[in-house]
């Protein structure tokens, strides 16, 4: 935690590259600015041996790369772990557990990162604030860590991703951390593999509830996503749907996908 809280200290009224400022983001369709901050760390970088420092898209600052040995831990660990969650979704469906391996090597180029994030105690007993706005993750698997409730996930998953709005009925559920455990959500690429047989959990981060919302609220978040110069598209298992006739993969790389995800929750910040 302290690593965490000191991150930020050294990060306060800064422009630095991987930081998202707060109200960079809109909640709502009325332009309501988001309350929360966040620091994204690069695994392309932080996998690298210290030798090889001078290779790093950045230079990294001096908290982060004194930290490099335990990062670069945690980063393996949670890519290990998403590989494994998703080997045994794709044995479900039939696909070859290496057909999603082979699309997220580790030591390739991806938007794979870790997420520092940090949202203020509640402002109001309402709980009007959105830290986090309405979405779906970009990527294939999310593995999550945190104290403090405030998250919450749409009650029907999603097929179709987009920004703000559930793109069907349902209500906002408090999804509550587990001491030893990480939350888990599925993002747009699986559904892309799977041709819409799996879903993305939609989600956002509202201030905690009761006494726990006068503490600020702290998250550390691995992404799981596809290698950059990977094509989004439908991979072949029997429990996967066909293409409808006449229907085609878009073909965009996952590095052209994320990008494209981005500009649609209308960030003015892009990851790594």
């Amino acid at each position: 935690m302290s690593c965490v809280l000191s991150t930020f200290e050294w990060l306060t009224n800064t422009s630095k590259p991987s930081y998202k400022r707060t109200g960079a983001t809109v909640t709502d369709k009325n332009g309501t600015k988001d309350t929360a901050e966040f620091f994204n760390i690069a695994k392309n970088d932080l996998t690298l041996p210290p030798s090889k420092a001078s290779q790093m898209s950045r230079q990294w600052p001096p908290l982060i790369m004194s930290h490099q040995p335990l990062l670069d831990k945690y980063m393996r660990t949670a890519h290990s772990t998403g590989m494994l969650i998703l080997s045994l979704l794709a044995s479900r469906l039939g696909i070859k557990p290496s057909d999603i391996t082979s699309r997220h090597r580790l030591e390739q180029r991806s938007g794979d990162l870790v997420r520092l994030t940090r949202g203020p105690p509640r402002a109001n007993p309402e709980m009007p604030e959105i830290q986090t706005p309405s979405h779906t993750d970009f990527g294939t698997i999310t593995l999550l860590m945190n104290w403090l409730g405030g998250l919450q996930v749409w009650s029907e998953s999603a097929r179709k991703a987009g920004p703000l709005e559930p793109d069907s009925e349902g209500e906002w559920l408090w999804v509550k951390p587990k001491k030893g455990c990480a939350i888990i959500n599925l993002g747009d690429a699986m559904v892309r593999f799977t041709n819409g047989a799996l879903c993305s959990g939609r989600h956002r981060v509202v201030p905690a509830p009761g006494e726990q919302g006068v503490w600020p609220r702290f998250s550390i978040v691995y992404f799981v996503r596809p290698e950059d110069e990977c094509i989004l598209g439908r991979l072949e298992g029997e429990g996967v749907p066909p293409l409808k006739e006449g229907e085609e993969d878009e073909g965009l790389t996952a590095k052209a996908w994320i990008m494209k995800q981005a500009r649609g929750l209308g960030t003015q910040f892009t990851d790594n």
